[in-house]
């Protein structure tokens, strides 16, 4: 039993790797504006790479971080997405797999995977692409909406949930963008808080947001200690409304029951 579970985990980090290699060439060329389609080169030497060099996480150490071909470095991004993909993964099938709930666990991962391709566009290049974050934010909250009324919540609970979510982060980093004369945060985060919203639905994305503001913040602090940045630099908020929302995605109901029985 503890050999097919630990053999069903390696696939998922596998599976989950693998998809990362996939978000890390959506979040690349997305910022390049080129397509999809097409073989992966080397972005310094533009050679076209062979599957050997395609291995997720493997081939960056086998190579040890340098293209084959030009010897230039490989930008850290490529193994760390990986790696996360493949957390994602792990992550999601040991909270459902006991259940056999495959439309969570594959909700879970898929959004979280969405979530990385922003993260990573914000952290690198201070960049949140409008259509991408709408379409996210249609089809998960919709995903998820369903699978909430699939589990015998009302129809019209569940959708008042997710509009008032919507509403609500909308309208929080909205004001924030206004009073700050866009100085606080920028308007891609204003869209990333809504996706926020209409996913995880009210009262789970006022938790995400509690969150999301705590890691950033310890974030920010943690760079002025090590004298990373000086005090008023702006630092990319996107990586930790992600942050926050996977939070609220993994624990947000237990916190909201022990709220609930501490409150009362």
């Amino acid at each position: 039993m503890m050999l097919e579970y630990i053999l069903i985990l390696s696939c998922a980090a596998a599976f989950g790797a693998i998809f990362g290699s996939f978000v890390n060439v959506v979040a690349i060329r997305t910022h390049e504006h080129s397509t999809l389609m097409g073989r992966s080169h080397c972005p310094h030497c533009r050679h076209t790479l062979k599957a050997r060099h395609l291995v997720p996480v493997l081939s960056y150490l086998i190579q040890r971080g340098k293209c084959s071909m030009c010897g230039k470095k490989i930008h850290v991004q490529y193994p760390l997405v990986e790696l996360a993909g493949a957390l994602l993964a792990i992550i999601s099938v040991v909270r459902y797999l006991s259940q056999g709930a495959w439309l969570p666990m594959g909700f879970e991962f898929f959004f979280g995977a969405s979530l990385l391709v922003f993260t990573v566009m914000d952290f690198r290049w201070s960049e949140l692409p409008l259509e991408l974050m709408v379409g996210t934010g249609i089809v998960f909250s919709l995903w998820n909406a369903l699978m909430k009324v699939a589990a015998g919540a009302p129809a019209l609970e569940v959708g008042w949930s997710h509009a008032v979510g919507f509403g609500a982060a909308t309208l929080f980093f909205l004001f924030q963008w206004i009073v700050s004369r866009k100085r606080w945060i920028g308007s891609g985060d204003i869209w990333l808080g809504a996706i926020m919203g209409a996913v995880l639905g009210w009262p789970s994305v006022g938790l995400a947001i509690y969150f999301a503001y705590i890691i950033g913040g310890a974030f920010a602090l943690a760079l002025l200690f090590m004298k990373k940045i000086q005090p008023g630099t702006r630092v990319p908020f996107g990586p930790a409304l992600v942050a926050g929302t996977l939070v609220a995605l993994w624990w947000g109901q237990d916190i909201l029951e022990w709220l609930s029985h501490a409150l009362t």
